[in-house]
C-alpha cells in the first residue's frame, strides 16, 4: 500500500478497505465498553465439490476479534456482532476464503451458507525446503519489512508462518506475494495474535498495496504490568494515526486532537513538495455525512496532516533518510486516488486502494501498528461522547 512523490524520501501506503485494520480482553486494556445494538450471524460451511460439511472453518468479522469456528456439522454462530456494514470472512487451510459484505440491523439474525472451493496447494506440507532458495528467504525479508514495517513495534511482531508465502519478484516488476494459508502473526508490542487473509500484496517501484482480511485475538498478559504495558503501546499506535486524524475530523475535533490540516491542489507540480502552495480547509470542505452514518470525502490535490503533540521517531527519521539533528513534528499526506471515497464511523475509508497516504501515515500504517476497529483509547477516564 505505498506510493510517493520524488521529493519524499520513503514510500507511502495506498489504503485497501480490509487493511488496515477487533475488540479488546476488557476494559483496563482499552475496549469498547459502551453497550450498542447487536446482530447474529448463523449459517454452515461446505465443500463445493462434495458438498459434505466442513468443521474447523474459521469463521470472522473482518478487523475485530469476533470469530468462532464451525462445529462438527459444519455450522457456525456468531453473537453480539456490531450492526451497520461488515465483512464476513470464511477460511480454511486448503480452501479458497469467501468473504461477503453485509449490512446488519439490531436485533436480527442473518442466516447464510458458504462453499468453499479447494485450492490447487493444498497448504505449506507440500512444498519441499529446496524450493525456497535464497531468492525466496530475501523476498521474505522484503515482503516482512513492507507489511509488518520496521518500527518498534514491529521489533515485537513474528510472522509464526512464512512458508504459506510465495513470492513472484523481479527487478523490473517489484515483488508479489500470495499465501496458500491466512497469516499468523503474533504481536507481542501490542498484545495480539492476528490471523490475516491475505488477499493481495504488490510492490512496484515506491509503491505497494495490499489487501486483506485480520481477525484479532487477544493475548493473555502474564500480569498487571504486562497488562499495563500493553495499554500504553496501543494508545501509543492510535495517537496520531490516520484513524485517530480521520475520527477526529468526523467528529470535528481536528484541532482539538492537536491536528493541523492544509489543503495542497497542486502538490503534484512540485517535486518538492515543500513548495506547493498551501491553503486552510476545514471539515465542511472535506466531508459530508450521510444517513447510514457513513461520510463522503471529496478534494482535489492533497491534504497535508500534521500531529504536533508528537515529534518523529527516531525510527521514522531512519526510514524516511532524513538525516537532522533534531526531530520536526509528524507530518503526512492523503491522496484520494478514485474521489470521492466514503469513510465509516470507525474512521476506516471503505472503498479498496481509496486512498494513498505518504510521510508518518506511510511509516506506521503496516500490521505492527494495526489495532481492531472498535478500538478506542480511555486514558484511565471516562470516554467523551466522540470515543
Amino acid at each position: 500500500m505505498l506510493g510517493r512523490p520524488a521529493s519524499l524520501p520513503a514510500a507511502a501506503v495506498l489504503l485497501t478497505a480490509g487493511l488496515l485494520v477487533a475488540s479488546l480482553l476488557a476494559a483496563s486494556l482499552c475496549s469498547v465498553a459502551a453497550a450498542q445494538p447487536t446482530a447474529t450471524i448463523t449459517g454452515r460451511v461446505e465443500d463445493m465439490r462434495s458438498g459434505s460439511s466442513l468443521p474447523g472453518a474459521h469463521v470472522f468479522i473482518s478487523e475485530s476479534m469476533i470469530g468462532t469456528t464451525t462445529d462438527s456439522t459444519g455450522h457456525f454462530r456468531l453473537r453480539g456482532v456490531p450492526v451497520g456494514s461488515k465483512r464476513l470472512v470464511v477460511s480454511m487451510l486448503g480452501y479458497e476464503p469467501k468473504r461477503i459484505n453485509l449490512f446488519l440491523r439490531p436485533d436480527t439474525t442473518a442466516s447464510m451458507s458458504f462453499a468453499l472451493a479447494p485450492t490447487v496447494i493444498q497448504g505449506e506440507e507440500v512444498v519441499v525446503e529446496g524450493e525456497r532458495d535464497e531468492d525466496w528467504y530475501d523476498d521474505l525479508r522484503t515482503f516482512k519489512r513492507l507489511f509488518i514495517g520496521t518500527s518498534d513495534l514491529a521489533e515485537g511482531c513474528t510472522l509464526l508462518n512464512p512458508k504459506v508465502l510465495r513470492f513472484d519478484s523481479s527487478w523490473w516488476k517489484g515483488l508479489e506475494a500470495q499465501a496458500t494459508a491466512p497469516l499468523r502473526v503474533r504481536n507481542d508490542a501490542l498484545g495480539y495474535r492476528l490471523h490475516y487473509a491475505l488477499e493481495e500484496f504488490d510492490q512496484s517501484g515506491t509503491v505497494v498495496k495490499w489487501d486483506g482480511d485480520p481477525h484479532f485475538e487477544e493475548m493473555v498478559p502474564a500480569d498487571s504490568a504486562e497488562a499495563a504495558r500493553w495499554q500504553a503501546r496501543r494508545r501509543e499506535a492510535y495517537r496520531g494515526s490516520l484513524r485517530h486524524f480521520l475520527r477526529a475530523l468526523l467528529h470535528d475535533r481536528v484541532t482539538a486532537e492537536g491536528f493541523r490540516m492544509q489543503l495542497l491542489p497542486r502538490a503534484r507540480a512540485f517535486r518538492d513538495i515543500r513548495r506547493a502552495d498551501r491553503f486552510p480547509v476545514s471539515r465542511d470542505d472535506l466531508i459530508v455525512g450521510r444517513t447510514d452514518s457513513t461520510y463522503v470525502m471529496r478534494f482535489r490535490g492533497r491534504l497535508e496532516v500534521t500531529y504536533r503533540r508528537e515529534a518523529e521517531t527516531r525510527g521514522f527519521v531512519r526510514w524516511s533518510r532524513q538525516h537532522r539533528r533534531t526531530r520536526a513534528v509528524q507530518r503526512s499526506w492523503i491522496e484520494l486516488n478514485d474521489p470521492p471515497i466514503t469513510i465509516d464511523r470507525y474512521g476506516e475509508i471503505v472503498e479498496p486502494y481509496g486512498a494513498t497516504v505518504f510521510g508518518y501515515f506511510a511509516y506506521e500504517q503496516r500490521i505492527s501498528g494495526l489495532l481492531p476497529r472498535s478500538y478506542r483509547p480511555r486514558n484511565n477516564r471516562p470516554p467523551t461522547a466522540w470515543e
